[in-house]
């Protein structure tokens, strides 16, 4: 099991009336395998997985792993509050066709109780686990130490998603510390992505809409290519900045996506955040600059 490269973290689509749209899932995949991703994650912040009942995140799931052909990688998200809860997602997902699980901590700010979280879930379960880094969301910072321990002691704990700013210093600490093998996946919205390659991230795992930029990035970064890993990333930084803001990423990624002609629905469950007509506007702008640098193509505005 190799989770090197890009792995984007995907929405989950719906109709505008809110049902799951499993064309959309279907036309989603179908759009990063073109643009020669590793594999998908799905169900996590992106995926709006905490507004979906079980039964909708087992049809997203089945969906996802119907559209992804054998070699691709499907990486589900399975955090929950409840230890309990989550080791039955975990199974779940991995009957479902899930390669490995994205593990979110559960809101307990204790070591000890992290802990066992996760040899619990590590002891259930035959698939890599990443461990989600993501205090911003979850509001539990994990350590370098705890996050050392769990890699040297818990079975499965192979990766980890880190999204703890400022990145680059705690992917060094965390190699410092953990077993050679245990790797880390860039994330953080591919904010401080080169830097994170630079520090020895084996990929990335962030929820980019313009997936191509970063397999090129990555594929720059493995050929030692440094200048072009550097025009790329400079180029992309303002997009990337503007598609990351917190509440309205997943809005504006879905009117990306929709825009490429991708998805056909814009919706965002409640309570999400829905993008105003100015900050489309503004997102447009930084479209249109890139563009006419020659990092994107454009696809026609439509609303």
């Amino acid at each position: 099991m190799n989770l090197h490269g890009i792995h984007p973290i995907v929405v989950t689509p719906f109709t505008d009336e809110g049902a799951i749209d499993h064309a959309g899932i279907a036309s989603l995949t179908a759009f990063l395998l073109a643009a020669e991703v590793d594999g998908l994650a799905i169900l996590g912040v992106m995926g709006e997985a905490d507004k979906l009942s079980g039964e909708e995140r087992e049809a997203v799931i089945r969906s996802f792993r119907a559209a992804l052909p054998a070699g691709k990688n499907l990486v589900v998200g399975t955090g929950a509050p409840g230890t309990d809860v989550a080791i039955a997602f975990s199974r779940r997902a991995i009957e479902l066709g899930a390669d490995a699980l994205l593990v979110a901590p559960p809101p307990v700010q204790n070591d000890q109780t992290l802990f066992t979280y996760y040899q619990r879930i590590g002891a259930a379960v035959s698939v890599p686990i990443v461990l989600h880094d993501y205090p911003t969301s979850t509001g539990i910072v994990m350590t370098p130490e705890l996050i050392a321990r769990l890699a040297n002691e818990v079975p499965h704990v192979d990766y980890i998603k880190l999204e703890d700013p400022p990145t680059g210093p705690k992917i060094t600490r965390v190699q410092q510390l953990a077993r050679p093998d245990f790797k880390v996946l860039g994330a953080y919205g591919g904010l401080f992505a080169l830097e994170e390659l630079d520090r020895g991230a084996v990929g990335i795992m962030t929820g980019f809409a313009y997936p191509e930029l970063l397999v090129r990035l990555y594929r720059a970064h493995t050929a030692g290519d440094a200048q072009e890993a550097e025009r790329l990333f400079y180029g992309m930084l303002p997009l990337i900045r503007f598609e990351f803001q917190p509440k309205l990423g997943i809005s504006l990624r879905k009117h990306i996506l929709k825009r490429r002609g991708v998805i056909t629905s814009t919706r965002v469950r409640h309570p999400g955040a829905e993008a105003d007509l100015q900050t489309l506007r503004e997102l447009e702008r930084i479209e249109a600059h890139l563009a006419k640098q020659g990092l994107l193509e454009l696809a026609p505005v439509a609303r």
